[in-house]
């Protein structure tokens, strides 16, 4: 079976119960090992009035070696014990704070996620999964990224895409923790087309539609306008440099072509018949319906909302996050930490959490 670990993300939240109510389950599909100190666990556990048994734990600490090895064997929990470089010394001594943005459960957080990616770099897992942690959190412990796809980025040094949904919706999205106000600067040719051709290769899709950028997409320049006659330029090259990789078999990089205004051009001009991307960007308010999500399901959106905030009313229940274009696989919930309900003994919804898993395991079986 896949070995998957697991970051637990921000323990003031429902995390501690997402693993104690799924782990049976999941080590049915995997063998999950979670980032977490067993005092940590065991002070979640008992405030949630839950218990577990065959448990991997990995109590993860900063050096400058890379190592792993089991500390302690029992029947409630396997211990080990792992350093990497990770940014910041651990401090697992604190008390658990339910519902409540805490600088040392955001610290603790980021440097179990930091951990867990260093554990799948090292190809001691085949997957990462990280449970959700809480931005303020992270902001008030001084960590310079606003989530996990920022981190990835800079640790890669690759364009990580962050793509969510399920088989029914995924969307791509094109920019994501900014102000709205900045949007609009980001949307430019050469980033766009790097992006739909990064998308394409990563998700293997067949039928992509972008989303415009203004409503409307502009009506025909009507409302704004400049973004979408980019977009649609983009979208033309793109279609047209899939198609010239494909009948030429040329072993040009994409940056070459880009670079160079008349291999631009001769891009641009390549006649062929075929188009990934659905050839112009598709009016935002419409694309989710029912009748038109039968012909087209993989969007790309400009912008969060524009495309979150329709697969969330859809499919919040089921839909995860994907991390594209990275050397290792990374899959998380699409959900928050979800203060408002954590230690209540209320009834949580494991779907996405389940879904990750399983999304991380059938990529890693590719």
């Amino acid at each position: 079976m896949k070995k998957i670990a697991i970051s637990i993300g921000d323990i003031n939240g429902i995390n501690v119960e997402l693993l104690a109510k799924t782990h049976k389950e999941l080590c049915k599909i995997c063998i999950p090992f979670y980032f977490v100190h067993k005092n940590l666990l065991k002070q979640g556990l008992k405030l949630a009035n839950l218990g577990l048994k065959n448990v991997n734990l990995v109590e993860f600490h900063r050096g400058v070696n890379d190592s792993f090895e089991l500390i302690k064997k029992g029947k409630k929990f396997n211990i080990y014990s792992y350093t990497s470089s990770i940014n910041f010394e651990v401090c697992a001594d604190f008390k658990i704070r339910p519902g409540q943005v805490s600088k040392q459960s955001g610290t603790y957080s980021f440097l179990s996620f930091a951990a867990a990616n260093n554990f799948v770099a090292k190809k001691r897992a085949n997957a990462l999964v990280t449970l959700p942690i809480n931005k303020e959190a992270w902001n008030r412990a001084g960590i310079e990224f606003k989530g996990h796809t920022e981190f990835l980025r800079k640790f890669y040094n690759k364009q990580a895409i962050m793509m969510l949904g399920c088989k029914e919706l995924f969307v791509g999205l094109f920019t994501e923790h900014i102000a709205l106000n900045e949007v609009s600067s980001k949307i430019e040719f050469k980033a766009l087309c790097e992006f739909f051709y990064d998308f394409y290769k990563e998700s293997k899709f067949k039928k992509i539609g972008v989303l415009g950028f203004n409503p409307h997409a502009s009506d025909n320049g009507v409302i704004g306008g400049s973004e979408e006659l980019i977009i649609k330029k983009a979208i033309k090259f793109t279609n047209a440099y899939i198609n010239f990789l494909n009948t030429t078999g040329e072993k040009k990089e994409l940056k070459e072509f880009l670079d160079n205004e008349n291999l631009q051009n001769e891009i641009l001009a390549f006649k062929h018949n075929k188009n990934v991307f659905i050839p112009y960007p598709l009016v935002a308010d419409t694309a989710f319906s029912k009748a038109n999500l039968k012909h087209c399901n993989r969007f790309i959106a400009m912008y969060h909302d524009l495309g979150l905030a329709p697969l969330k009313a859809l499919y919040f229940e089921k839909s995860i996050n994907v991390s594209l274009n990275l050397p290792i696989i990374r899959t998380s919930v699409d959900h928050g930490t979800a203060f408002d309900k954590a230690f209540k003994g209320l009834k949580l919804n494991i779907k996405s959490y389940k879904q990750a898993v399983k999304f991380a395991i059938k990529l890693s079986n590719k």
